[in-house]
């Protein structure tokens, strides 16, 4: 599970470098205007509506004729690295032109879906456990936070340094160097993390991108999706521009990204230790209510750049679970999903979960270059009250409503250790009889279809299953089940 986890370094490393410096490489380093940096990531957004969900039936695809999620990310990780690569040396090859950026940032993106889609998917094979997939989530964190640091210590001042002295060779090496690293990284670690297990042809038969969108905790998954790549990454992305020309410390940037990581070092440590304690989906409201308060002291510590190390930091520790337990909380809701529908969609339910997570990412960056422009962001100048206040809007009271939401969210989810226990003990039994999937249990949010209870002390079938059941030709089979 630790080899596993290990790809989220390489995949950080590019991903997250390129969404965290790509506005300010469009606008600093490139001279595009915000509005028109902020239309070419509004043909990212589209491209990733497109990319997972392509990427999906392609692993579909190869699944049934006996290609795993391995061996696809192994094939994708080359081309992938090249594509990113190529982003960051079209400055030095004097390619400014914006439909040759856009199309550049197709190419990534979409190389990047091919190899991002089945490493995800993997995770809900590694481990059948509820609590042991909280301790992957963290061991995946904790590799994307230690990538986080090789982005605030070298890439981001480097992004920096090339706006202010055209320094575009020393970018496209450094490029390349990540690409590199991404690749051997994605190699190493699909060769490291054991054998694939729990896939078969009938499997892989019963995935599709077609998931069921009425199921409220598919939904439920959906709208945290957005909650967690349109909002909480705002904070991230606007560092650049807050530091810059709010703080007015752009040599404190460097710093900040670098306190940030360091508490999220800290929130991967004591947020994968509390799941073995507590749900995830408690966990992970926690979280973004100490993300919360990390917001609202940043904003009051403006005027005190000593101070706003230490308010990173909170902000930090508590993304570390916002980013962390989503992916543990959609493994355990494919297993709620195949019980309730009788179909493991499984990479059809992690593509569309990342679908809503990327296409959300992108809108927000579009979003951000859109909103500076209309407010006058001059690159290079001295900002005005209104862009700074904008700023502060986006890079702070968008998480902090985000976090808000989040919460309330959560409240709603109720696929906890104990309830996905027996949802694998129900799944287990099925495969055993060869049982038609007929449960009480819920879909896994409160107050949906409910379960009862035995006097065994095991799960009994909700009054909507039992008159299913009396209607079916195979009751025989289900009540087995």
């Amino acid at each position: 599970m630790f080899a596993y986890s290990s790809g989220n370094f390489g995949k950080a490393l590019v991903f997250a470098g390129a969404d965290m410096t790509i506005l300010f490489l469009l606008t600093d380093l490139l001279g595009l205007s915000a509005t028109a940096a902020g239309s070419l990531m509004l043909v990212a957004l589209a491209g990733d509506l497109v990319f997972d969900l392509v990427a999906a039936a392609l692993v579909i695809r190869l699944r049934r004729k006996g290609r795993g999620y391995r061996w696809l990310v192994a094939t994708g990780t080359v081309p992938c690295g090249m594509a990113f690569a190529m982003l960051y040396a079209m400055p030095a090859s004097g390619l400014h032109q914006g439909w040759l950026l856009a199309a550049a940032m197709l190419v990534f993106r979409g190389a990047y879906a091919v190899i991002d889609v089945p490493h995800n998917a993997l995770m809900a094979q590694m481990t059948s456990d509820s609590r042991a997939r909280g301790r992957v989530s963290g061991y995946r964190l904790l590799f994307s936070t230690a990538s986080s640091l090789c982005v605030a210590m070298v890439l981001t001042p480097l992004v920096q340094h090339a706006a202010r002295s055209r320094a575009f060779d020393a970018l496209a090496v450094t490029g390349a160097f990540a690409a590199g690293l991404f690749a051997l990284t994605m190699i190493l670690c699909v060769a490291t993390s054991g054998r694939q297990a729990g896939t078969s042809a009938d499997a892989a038969g019963q995935d599709a991108i077609r998931v069921p969108l009425r199921d409220p905790l598919v939904l439920g998954m959906g709208l945290l999706a957005l909650v967690t790549g349109f909002a909480m990454p705002t904070f991230g992305r606007m560092i650049l521009f807050i530091g810059t020309y709010v703080v007015e410390r752009p040599d404190l940037v460097a710093t900040l990204l670098l306190a940030m990581t360091c508490g999220q070092f800290a929130g991967v440590l004591f947020w994968t230790a509390l799941t073995a304690r507590m749900d995830q989906a408690r966990v992970l409201a926690m979280g973004h209510g100490v993300s919360a308060v990390g917001f609202v002291l940043f904003a009051l510590c403006l005027d005190r750049p000593d101070a706003l190390l230490a308010c990173v930091a909170v902000i930090g520790f508590g993304l570390a679970s916002v980013f962390m337990l989503p992916w543990g909380l959609l493994a355990n809701a494919v297993d709620f999903v195949a019980l309730r529908h009788g179909r493991r969609l499984e990479t059809g339910l992690f593509a569309f979960y990342l679908v809503a997570v990327k296409a959300s990412g992108a809108a927000a960056t579009a979003l951000i270059g859109w909103s500076l422009g209309w407010l006058g962001y001059v690159p290079g100048e001295h900002q005005g009250t209104s862009v700074e206040t904008g700023m502060l809007a986006l890079g702070l009271g968008l998480p902090l409503m985000g976090a808000l939401s989040a919460i309330v969210l959560l409240r709603r989810f109720d696929i906890g250790h104990a309830r996905h226990a027996r949802v694998r003990a129900a799944l287990d039994r099925k495969v055993q009889s060869g049982a038609e999937p007929v449960s009480g249990l819920n879909f896994g949010l409160a107050k949906s279809i409910g379960e009862g209870s035995t006097l065994a002390g095991g799960a009994a079938l909700s009054a909507q299953a039992r008159q299913s059941m009396s209607r079916s030709i195979v009751a025989p089979a289900a009540v087995r089940s």
